[in-house]
């Protein structure tokens, strides 16, 4: 038995799932407890403080008559409301803005502590959101004079204006204000220039695309014989190559792209959902594509729109348009042509380059990136409005909805909020009238602040079912450490062995498709915080599918938490076998203390020298250049190094010389009784980034001990202050 103070050096070949996203609402690393902790803070003035009953369901209603003007003189008795055939008690009225006897305040219809809106509270909320995603800067100005002259000459003192915009994430420009002059002024100061937009690079990808079709259209199909002959199918080949190439990068652009406006749309939204009054976010943007993957996330923060109350009017920034545009591509004019007749049926079976044919289709065509633009606005009771050089009039007519709009206000009589869709029908009582409102909505449960798909929806609500009867082999570990003051940052890492996942040859490599779904809860877990994971579609050459027979598949996604209590809850799910997998654990962050502290110890049998920064130049995981990848399983072969790790906190050091001493002892344990002699190791070296710390990063051979249950028994000792901490690790070792 032999010990080192190094890492091994050899390379693991095994298949590494390291994805540190960043995905707006959903996937960021966020201090969520302390957000949470900021909204439950009371107001000095009660009466300024708005809150939300659970099961309020509120509903804005335009009416006209029979020419399409709008009608504004109507009361509550005039309306009837029923949800799934169902009559709702209408408890709250708010008249139009633009009503014959002017503007009222809103009325509390039936019995019932309902909000009460604060004096001088305005009632009329706008969000202005310029889309820098998408918004090149020669349309700019065109949005900014639209918008100064709407600001102008229709904002009134009744109206609180917020100013907002989306390039790599959401950034606030202008806090909601009712001063016009502040609203002129950051207008003029925002819409200078737009140096976020990937509309210009999506529009030369699909050029790129639509040529390298047309040569392929025509291209030799016969096989690569000999260098002569095959030279025209050689440049077929490499055409097809670097389709495919662009195929990809479209895709991963489009994800880019799209991403940060849905996360911020629903941002907004879901912050604007305990004011009360006509909320109305208004969006300039030219349009994108939100691949298949997406789907939820669109549906998502329609849902959380509709949960808030807000209208969502979108205005094509992009202006007065020439023509319809196409695409020479093979979905020339039709959306459903890509899916029916146009393509043989391989072509529409199999997906390319990531991108199934669905995705493709949304792609090519007629005026595709318009179509996220027209679900998004008409779902949520507002509009999109496109083809016009004069943006002041789209804003006048949105304004004109604004001020038709009533806003009414139901506790639903189904208390049961499951996420279904439950329709909506409103009727009133004046002749020949048109009511315009959106016709129902999803029921999602009011603490819910993070989307979820309805699928995901159903393996979280059967997570209990699914960790009693996983057909997954999982291993999960939850591992902290600090990085400032009250705040941790937390690998989530899981194992799977390859043998028990489902493996489809395509081509000449094999595919793996995963679906994790993680979701940080708060200690009384009945509020999600935050989510983790994603789909996963990994293509493995023949090397990398051979080296991870012997190992395991590995997954790591890093959260910042702040101390407190949270319970994580994590479903895996291989998509090609269908079997699943489910852990919840429990993980208790301790306040800041100068108390002599250890983190648990992470086992690993994965070293790697550092080739390039994935994880950043301070990732916790890591001592000098060598990052290490935790073994969640605690599985080990007599013929690895078992790799130690763990950090100590507030070591005390000699007052004479201001260095630690830290004597840490390592007993390896089989059935209560010693296995090896007690190795001693002296720790002196401290590093004060993020807190400072002192790093243990030993290995141990495993050469020579029996297959068996272990434990390592370790002790460390600030020899300064005479404190000890002891903790055992649990692991096995297979033949």
């Amino acid at each position: 038995m032999s010990n080192y103070n190094c890492f091994p050096k050899r390379r693991s070949m095994s298949l590494v799932l390291n994805l540190l996203l960043t995905l707006g609402f959903c996937l960021s690393a966020l201090p969520v407890q302390s957000q949470e902790k900021k909204e439950t803070k009371k107001s000095a003035d009660q009466d300024d403080v708005i809150k939300v009953t659970s099961n309020l369901v509120n509903l804005d209603v335009i009416v006209k008559d029979k020419k399409g003007k709008a009608i504004t003189d109507l009361r509550p008795d005039d309306f009837t409301v029923t949800e799934n055939g169902v009559r709702q008690n209408i408890e709250f009225f708010d008249s139009a803005l633009a009503a014959p006897d002017g503007p009222t305040k809103p009325t509390t219809v039936a019995n019932g502590p309902l909000p009460r809106q604060p004096s001088g509270f305005p009632r009329s909320i706008i969000a202005l959101v310029l889309d820098e995603q998408t918004t090149e800067a020669a349309n700019l100005k065109q949005v900014r004079d639209g918008t100064l002259k709407y600001v102008r000459e229709r904002v009134s003192d009744n109206d609180s204006v917020a100013l907002l915009s989306v390039a790599g994430g959401l950034q606030l420009l202008l806090p909601f204000t009712q001063d016009k002059t502040k609203v002129i002024s950051a207008v003029e100061k925002a819409y200078g220039s737009s140096t976020t937009s990937k509309t210009s690079e999506q529009h030369g990808i699909s050029e790129n695309i639509a040529n390298l079709r047309d040569q392929l259209s025509g291209a030799p199909t016969e096989p690569i014989t000999i260098p002569a002959g095959g030279s025209a199918a050689a440049q077929a080949m490499i055409s097809s190559r670097v389709l495919e190439q662009y195929i990809q990068f479209r895709s991963a652009l489009s994800v880019q792209q799209t991403r940060p406006i849905l996360a911020a749309l629903a941002a907004i939204c879901e912050g604007l959902r305990p004011i009360r009054g006509k909320k109305t976010l208004v969006m300039f943007s030219q349009g994108f594509v939100a691949p298949q993957v997406l789907d939820w996330q669109v549906q998502s923060t329609i849902d959380i729109a509709n949960r808030a109350n807000v209208a969502i009017y979108i205005i094509d920034s992009s202006g007065l348009t020439g023509g319809t545009p196409q695409s020479g591509a093979l979905v020339p004019a039709s959306a459903l042509s890509g899916i029916s007749a146009a393509t043989s049926q391989e072509s529409r079976i199999r997906a390319g380059a990531g991108e199934s044919v669905f995705d493709i289709t949304r792609q090519e065509g007629l005026n595709r990136q318009q179509d996220l633009l027209y679900r998004i606005s008409e779902d949520t009771g507002g509009h999109f409005i496109k083809n016009t050089n004069d943006i002041g009039a789209g804003l006048e007519r949105i304004d004109a909805e604004i001020r038709a709009r009533y806003t009414l206000a139901y506790r639903s009589s189904d208390p049961n909020f499951d996420g279904g869709f439950r329709k909506i029908k409103i009727e009133v009582q004046r002749s020949e009238a048109n009511v315009i409102a959106r016709p129902g909505y999803y029921a999602i449960p009011p603490s819910q602040v993070v989307p979820f798909s309805p699928e995901e929806r159903s393996l979280l609500a059967n997570l209990t079912r699914i960790q009693e009867q996983s057909t997954l082999p999982l291993s999960m570990e939850l591992d902290s450490f600090k990085t400032k003051m009250g705040y941790y940052l937390v690998p989530l890492s899981f194992e799977i062995p390859p043998s028990a996942l489902q493996f489809e040859r395509k081509g000449d490599k094999e595919r793996l498709q995963l679906d994790v779904l993680g979701v940080v809860r708060d200690a009384a877990e009945d509020k999600i915080l935050s989510r983790l994971g994603g789909n996963f579609d990994v293509q493995l050459t023949a090397q990398q599918y051979e080296s991870i027979l012997s190992d395991k598949i590995f997954y790591r996604q890093d959260m910042q938490l702040e101390a407190g209590t949270y319970t994580i809850d994590l479903v895996v799910k291989d998509r090609l076998s269908g079997k699943t997998a489910a852990k919840r654990e429990k993980l208790v962050l301790p306040l800041a203390d100068s108390e002599f502290r250890s983190t648990e110890a992470v086992l690993s049998r994965h070293a790697e020298p550092f080739q390039q920064k994935l994880t950043g130049p301070n990732d916790v995981l890591s001592e000098g250049n060598v990052q290490i990848r935790p073994s969640p399983s605690r599985e080990f072969r007599n013929t690895d190094n078992l790799i130690i790790f763990f950090k100590l906190y507030n070591v005390m050091p000699f007052a004479e010389t201001g260095t630690p001493l830290v004597r840490v002892t390592v007993t390896l344990m089989k059935d209560g009784r010693p296995a090896t002699k007690p190795l001693d190791y002296t720790l002196t070296e401290s590093r004060s980034e993020p807190v400072p710390h002192i790093t243990f990063a030993k290995y141990v051979k495993l050469t020579g001990l029996a297959a068996g249950k272990y434990s390592a028994v370790i002790e460390s000792r600030d020899m300064v202050r005479n404190k000890v901490i002891k903790q055992e690790a649990w692991f096995s070792i297979t033949q």
